[in-house]
């Protein structure tokens, strides 16, 4: 793969660590060669039928991953990477796409004989139906409802946070793919993430553009007589409310242009180079809290200064460095958005989202990533983790995730621009 290929999504593959990968090789000569019908023909046939398995090779290379010291293991590997070649390859064309769900259907409907049979076959059919039941499943599950949502329901809206996965290319990282992921799949992702990105990028610049006109011809109807064509509405490719949007547009486009105005400036790290760690961290809270309304700035300050004056207290007396920076964000965000399996801690971030609005705390999340650029992989896998939960909650009951998601797709894009800072 080449050199910063996978764009924004960032690399994760690792070479697929397994004993034998002759099985899969086996069935990569099948892709390239047969059309998706055979594959899934022959592959029902291995799952289900091993014994019969025209090609005793094959049945041996079977025997081998079973008998291996990390059989489970390999065996999920092999699962895992047939689904994302067999993706990868047929996804591109229209008319081979339905058979990817063909193949992840197939996992999950297996005909299992009842007859007596050997050892190997036993526990090959139970991997095979265990692969149903994996996180890695999941993940490729999650991709068939981003490209068919109506294969996943019939109904004509989304029902539930998973249906919207596909409005948000930061969450695909964390979301889709995992350690273990091929090559070609990771490619393909890549791709798509960024075709994501550019057609909402496209979008919010021509709603942008169109707001700018709409204002013009405002201020032009006020100077003459001669009215103007009004232009066309103004489209809104968020699912926020337009003032919402507006507020949200208006808001991270001024964050993102003082931040460059300021870097142009100065050198930014200058200003607080000589602080001690101690004195650093009462000028992070400062540095949050500007520029918050006055009506959430006292709130969001008392629960800052609850928690970043304990965060590395051994510290205190050191002078302040990139990595004290970089660890101090990551703990704040720790505090922030943490776990959503321990309520007690989460409940702080649906709080600080209540008194502080939606718009406000993602700008404050913002504020963070612009400290440090490493940030904002921590910030969409954090997002992440909170998606993962609610995954299967109703649209009615996470309303409140979906704006903080609607935000930080409007902020992202935002400041995507602007690659010296993000």
């Amino acid at each position: 793969m080449t050199q910063g290929a996978f764009d924004t999504l960032g690399c994760i593959y690792e070479e697929p660590v397994t004993n034998d990968d002759s099985l899969y090789q086996y069935f990569l000569k099948l892709i390239e060669t047969e059309s998706p019908c055979d594959v899934l023909e022959k592959l029902r046939l291995l799952l289900e039928q091993t014994r019969n398995y025209p090609d005793p090779e094959v049945q041996e290379m079977v025997k081998n991953l079973i008998y291996s010291p990390t059989a489970k293991a390999n065996c999920l590997s092999f699962f895992n990477h047939l689904c994302q070649a067999c993706i990868a390859s047929w996804i591109v064309n229209p008319k081979t796409k339905p058979a990817i769900f063909q193949l992840l259907n197939s996992f999950e409907n297996l005909y299992i004989s009842p007859r007596r049979q050997k050892k190997f076959l036993t526990r090959w059919q139970e991997e095979s139906q265990a692969f149903s039941e994996t996180s890695e499943y999941l993940k490729l599950q999650r991709l068939t409802r981003i490209i068919n949502p109506r294969i996943v329901s019939d109904a004509a809206k989304p029902q539930i946070l998973g249906d919207l996965l596909g409005r948000y290319p930061f969450l695909y990282k964390d979301c889709l793919l995992d350690n273990d992921s091929v090559e070609e799949y990771i490619n393909f992702l890549a791709g798509f993430k960024r075709h994501q990105q550019n057609s909402f990028q496209q979008k919010l610049n021509r709603t942008i553009i169109l707001q700018k006109q709409k204002i013009e011809v405002a201020r032009l109807r006020t100077l003459t007589t001669k009215v103007p064509q009004p232009i066309q509405v103004v489209p809104n490719p968020t699912l926020l409310n337009h003032q919402a949007f507006s507020i949200a547009i208006e808001t991270f486009t001024q964050l993102t242009q003082n931040q460059i105005k300021s870097k142009k400036g100065i050198n930014f790290f200058s200003e607080i180079e000589s602080l001690s760690f101690k004195e650093f961290k009462i000028w992070l809270i400062n540095y949050l809290i500007e520029d918050i309304e006055e009506a959430s700035k006292q709130q969001l300050k008392q629960y800052l200064q609850e928690n970043i004056p304990t965060i590395l207290t051994h510290c205190d007396q050191q002078t302040i460095n990139e990595f004290l920076i970089l660890r101090t964000c990551n703990q704040l965000l720790n505090k922030l958005i943490l776990n959503p399996t321990q309520p007690s801690h989460h409940l702080s971030f649906i709080n600080l989202k209540r008194y502080l609005g939606t718009t406000q705390l993602t700008a404050l999340l913002l504020k963070l990533i612009f400290l440090n650029s490493q940030l904002k992989d921590s910030l969409r896998q954090r997002l992440a983790h909170l998606f993962n939960y609610y995954e299967s909650t109703s649209i009615e009951e996470s309303l409140w995730f979906i704006q903080v998601l609607e935000n930080c797709l409007v902020a992202f894009a935002v400041t995507q621009e602007n690659t010296t800072i993000m």
